[in-house]
């Protein structure tokens, strides 16, 4: 998919992130990407197949960690690779609100949303709305024009549970 610039307003916590030197395709991130940490920072589509669409969201929120800033890596017909000024480093928004694609959907402020999933993977730039939080990444933000219409996108307040856990008692820290 196309870097597509989501941000819509809010604070923004960049954070960096290790990537890695493979230059296949299905390790680039796009700007706009959804984008999980584990080892390395990945787009949603690059996560293995948890076996059925509720426990893909479950396995991606558990690890997600915000929306690509930067585009790193080599993309389908491209010849350049190492877009971002870091080598190896992409910054990942880890906070804001984002506007993504999905489905026809009649959203509510508040509403969970999860990474889109067609039952064996994740889109990079695509929600759905979901009902159990641990497959949620976020909630909807919807604007007043918006509110009991069915839309094709949605305003997303990122919530990334793998950097915001709360302190584990007992454990030394």
């Amino acid at each position: 998919m196309a870097s597509i610039m989501r941000y819509r307003g809010g604070v923004v916590e960049l954070v960096p992130f290790l990537t890695t030197a493979d230059a296949a395709a299905a390790h680039a991130i796009e700007v706009g990407d959804l984008v999980y940490f584990s080892t390395y920072a990945y787009p949603a589509s690059h996560l293995a197949d948890a076996g059925s669409a509720a426990e893909n969201r479950a396995a991606f929120a558990a690890l997600f960690v915000g929306v690509a800033s930067q585009k790193t890596g080599l993309q389908t017909g491209e010849t350049s690779f190492w877009l971002t000024p870091d080598k190896g480093y992409i910054m990942v928004a880890a906070s804001g609100l984002y506007e993504f694609d999905c489905a026809a959907t009649a959203w509510a402020t508040g509403d969970l949303v999860g990474v889109y999933n067609d039952a064996t993977d994740n889109s990079d730039q695509k929600v759905a709305k979901v009902t159990n939080y641990n497959e949620a990444i976020g909630v909807a933000r919807v604007p007043i024009k918006n509110i009991g219409a069915t839309t094709t996108t949605v305003i997303v307040e990122i919530r990334p549970r793998l950097l915001f856990h709360q302190v584990v008692y007992g454990s030394g820290q």
